[in-house]
């Protein structure tokens, strides 16, 4: 009998039902056994959101700064034996994981629990997880971990859509906003629900030994597309984002009133990004897609970060 572990932290339950659907295979199968690991911070995060608890996770999430967890909630029994397939559910916060999922990922239980272990990201998020996902391949790596898959699920809306649906949701907890005219906040109903087919897979990459190999079951089947239009955007911006964790960290600790008037600065630093820098990323990319060097390296990029086994054999 194969044994998968799955973990996740969801705030909205969004994520879970993500990775609800894509679990949905290994239900009722006589051939695997399904342990869920739910990561829960030791002080729950509020929804909706207070603006500025919102913004001020920001430096410590983009520093990797574990947050206080709940003790973990598995068998020791389960721990001791191992698992053949770990499948981690994450959200993008700032260009990086989640302050949950870094926590776990730091562990000395992830240390014992992923070493030499397949391991399967699944995010859900607005449009930006490379540079996330990225963070989240140097801890598994770190763990001794194998990341052999990824599935990224983004939000259905366009970019200037989502600009003004998710703050909305995160602040309010609305999703609908102005219904007719934006998109729901969120990913798609049927890409939730298309997710199994993500599963189906796993599990026949699972049971005939193709994931132990360290071999991609969803790579034809663009389990994590990547818009190329992001790729020089999720850098310019993880970039900015860590010198700006920087400057409001000089301010004090999380939850530090000093802080307040650099969180503002930020937040309005951050808006103006999204709304001005980066059209004109587009444009720049649009005017270099004429040079065969930048059509080249960005044509890298993109095979780079939608195929997990490239960055297993590094």
């Amino acid at each position: 009998m194969k044994r998968i572990l799955v973990v996740y932290y969801s705030q909205t339950g969004q994520l879970e039902r993500i990775v609800r659907s894509v679990t949905a295979p290994f239900e009722h199968n006589a051939e695997v056994q399904v342990d869920t690991l739910q990561l829960r911070p030791a002080k729950a995060y509020p929804f909706p959101w207070p603006f500025v608890g919102f913004f001020d996770q920001f430096p410590e999430c983009v520093r990797l700064d574990p947050a206080p967890l709940a003790p973990f909630q598995l068998p020791q029994e389960s721990i001791e034996q191992g698992y053949d397939l770990v499948i981690l559910g994450y959200q993008p916060w700032y260009l990086s994981p989640s302050p949950p999922t870094t926590a776990f990922l730091q562990s000395p239980l992830a240390a014992r629990l992923l070493n030499n272990t397949p391991v399967v990201t699944v995010i859900g998020c607005r449009n930006m997880w490379i540079m996330g996902q990225e963070r989240v391949r140097e801890m598994v790596r770190a763990a001794g971990g194998k990341l052999v898959d990824n599935i990224a699920l983004v939000d259905g809306g366009s970019p200037y859509e989502t600009f003004i649906t998710t703050p909305v949701w995160l602040l309010t907890g609305r999703k609908h906003f102005l219904p007719g005219v934006f998109t729901a906040a969120g990913v798609a109903e049927r890409d939730i629900s298309g997710a199994a087919h993500f599963g189906q897979q796993l599990l026949a990459g699972l049971l005939d030994g193709r994931l132990q190999r360290g071999e991609s079951v969803l790579d034809a089947l663009q389990a994590c597309p990547v818009n190329p239009s992001y790729v020089v955007s999720e850098k310019m911006g993880w970039r900015s984002f860590w010198i700006w964790s920087w400057i409001v960290r000089l301010a004090g600790k999380q939850g530090s009133p000093l802080r307040v008037p650099l969180l503002a600065c930020y937040a309005l630093f951050l808006g103006l990004a999204i709304a001005l820098v980066v059209p004109l990323t587009l444009v720049a990319r649009f005017v270099l897609g004429y040079v065969p060097a930048y059509r080249r390296w960005l044509a890298s990029q993109v095979a780079y970060y939608q195929r997990e086994p490239a960055l297993v054999r590094q």
